[in-house]
């Protein structure tokens, strides 16, 4: 109830307004409609039979008289103790039903028989089931045990009751007809109105799902198409500062390296944002690729060195040596990502000493092999207090912490994220002043069969004349870049503006791979792929096509496999990456050519 009730209230209405549930509406309109009737029929009754009653009998009745007076007072005062009302009322019930059968009737009526369906049906409206068994039990019993200790000729519902002489015994016989009546319909008006209350809260509710689903897909919607629209031009930045780097002096190169890694910087913060984004909606999907942990730990270390150098901390990794020939079954971008936060975190935390970056081999199998993974700094350490609430998005250790720090507290929130999808967790052991400790471990299936390990090329002064290339790419920048870059490989490129412009432009001419652009205006690269399939030329149709996307959307692999293309870079890439993927296509031409 939100307030008490005065003492001195004679209103239902006060009592309903103040309790909103329907159901337990009706519970007090029936508790109010039985105590209001029987005052009724004793108010009516007494006065047609005063003078041939029974005293016992008259005693019973007064006696209940006062009693439901008191609780109907108590009701309009107290109506949070309805279910202690209650239970006197089914009581007093049954006290009526026995009395009847063993005290004053001695045998059965239809008053009686009234009484036990009373008792029977409101004890279920008004308490719970338990309760409401046990008061059914105990109002049919003394009919069963009346029928079985007399004989039939007892068994007469017209007999009419010495105690209580006509016309006071049809009296109450109507009424109870009419309490039964009432009590069925306020339950079932009430029940009915509770279930359109709840169709129509059910149907608020699948509007508001409806539209939270509309505005999270509007949301990752915007957040790839921001992340196109920011890769796109780093991939710019950082492709050109790799292109500019081979011919730069000593001087241009420690100034294209602040460039580099500044733009690396926000790479990281934009793929931090768009993770997050898809953990959230749990729309990130580990693969299985065999990885050698020793390399790819080795890798992010050495992408982490300049980082640290230039505040003069080092980076020490030591990897288990029973892990070095072993190749386990993993996603190495997750753990990549999940290696760099931590190590970049306590880099940047740490204003001297060391960060180490530790793995080793636990419990093995022949199919499995756990490893536990460290990350310790000497850095600012963490409070006790502060050691769970880092892990929550958006949040770091203190205000202090970001002024000075920066960062948009999503890193270690991705992290607790990547690795529930490992199932694995993260420990952290902190001293504030004395350094941290983050530690988890996985347990990786081992890889069975023979690997061929793809060399990390520099991708500098190599010679790829053979192929020819067409590059399908509506920003100019990027289409530039793409033209410098395959030219230091001696590769020739023509370039398109848009997929219709590439379709024109293949059937007209021969080319080796198709560099293919995905959004792009007139037709896009979906398109333009489905339309290079359906081409009547076979050799053609079946030309290489290698998607460049700065989409980052959870299905972009699945759709690219379904449009028919055979590979992907995902914007900005690193040359090698590229070099990587054309090298191959160049070295099945130069075999095909040896056949031919």
């Amino acid at each position: 109830m939100k307030e008490l009730i005065p003492f001195f209230n004679f209103s239902l209405k006060k009592v309903l307004i103040q309790q909103p549930d329907t159901l337990k509406q009706a519970r007090i309109k029936i508790v109010f409609t039985i105590l209001l009737f029987s005052l009724l029929k004793i108010l009516i009754v007494i006065p047609l039979v005063i003078g041939d009653i029974h005293p016992p009998h008259l005693i019973r009745i007064l006696f209940v008289f006062l009693l439901y007076l008191v609780l109907t007072k108590y009701l309009l005062y107290r109506p949070f103790h309805i279910k202690i009302i209650s239970h006197i009322i089914l009581l007093t019930g049954i006290a009526g039903i026995w009395s009847n059968l063993f005290v004053f009737g001695q045998h059965i009526n239809l008053i009686t028989i009234q009484f036990v369906f009373m008792v029977t049906f409101v004890s279920y409206y008004l308490v719970n089931n338990r309760y409401a068994v046990i008061y059914s039990i105990a109002a049919i019993s003394p009919v069963m045990l009346y029928m079985a200790l007399t004989s039939r000729t007892k068994w007469h519902l017209d007999v009419i009751s010495n105690e209580l002489p006509s016309p006071g015994f049809e009296v109450i016989i109507l009424l109870n007809f009419v309490t039964i009546v009432l009590v069925h319909y306020l339950f079932y008006r009430a029940f009915r109105d509770n279930v359109d209350e709840k169709e129509t809260l059910n149907k608020q509710l699948q509007a508001t799902i409806a539209e939270t689903k509309a505005l999270a897909e509007s949301r990752s919607v915007f957040l790839s198409t921001m992340s196109h629209e920011l890769r796109t031009p780093l991939n710019a930045v950082i492709g050109m500062t790799n292109l500019i780097k081979d011919s730069a002096t000593k001087e241009q190169t420690e100034n294209l390296d602040i460039l580099e890694f500044s733009a690396l910087s926000l790479l990281t913060l934009v793929n931090d944002i768009l993770d997050y984004n898809k953990s959230e909606n749990d729309k990130i999907e580990l693969e299985n690729l065999p990885v050698q942990l020793p390399i790819l730990l080795h890798k992010v270390c050495s992408g982490l060195q300049q980082k640290a150098a230039e505040k003069g901390i080092e980076v020490l990794l030591e990897v288990d040596d029973k892990l070095k020939d072993k190749w386990v079954i993993a996603d190495p971008t997750r753990l990549t990502q999940i290696i760099y936060n931590l190590a970049g975190n306590a880099i940047k935390f740490t204003e001297c000493g060391t960060v180490s970056v530790r793995a080793i081999a636990g419990q093995e199998s022949d199919e499995q092999i756990t490893v536990h993974f460290s990350i310790a700094d000497t850095g600012i350490g963490i409070s006790a207090d502060r050691q769970q609430v880092i892990f929550e998005p958006f949040i770091q250790a203190s205000a202090d912490t970001t002024r000075h720090y920066g960062g948009t507290g999503l890193g270690l929130a991705i992290v607790k994220r990547l690795l529930k999808l490992f199932n694995s967790t993260i420990e952290l052991e902190s001293q504030p002043g004395k350094g941290s400790v983050f530690s988890f471990a996985i347990q990786f299936n081992l890889h069975k069969g023979k690997i061929n390990p793809v060399s990390i090329y520099t991708a500098v002064n190599a010679n790829l004349e053979s192929l020819n290339i067409l590059i399908a790419e509506d920003n100019p920048v990027n289409a530039l870049l793409l033209v410098k870059l395959l030219s230091k490989w001696n590769i020739k490129a023509i370039v398109t503006n848009n997929g219709q412009e590439a379709v024109d432009k293949l059937l007209s001419n021969t080319f080796d791979v198709v560099l293919m652009d995905l959004h792009m205006p007139v037709m896009d690269g979906y398109q333009a792929t489905q339309a290079i399939r359906s081409l009547n030329e076979p050799v053609k149709a079946l030309i290489p096509i290698i998607a460049l996307t700065a989409s980052v959307s959870h299905n972009i692999h699945d759709k690219i496999k379904e449009a028919g293309m055979n590979d992907y870079l995902s914007k900005p890439f690193q040359p090698a990456s590229l070099y990587e993927k054309l090298e191959l296509l160049n070295t099945a031409k130069t075999v095909r050519s040896f056949s031919d």
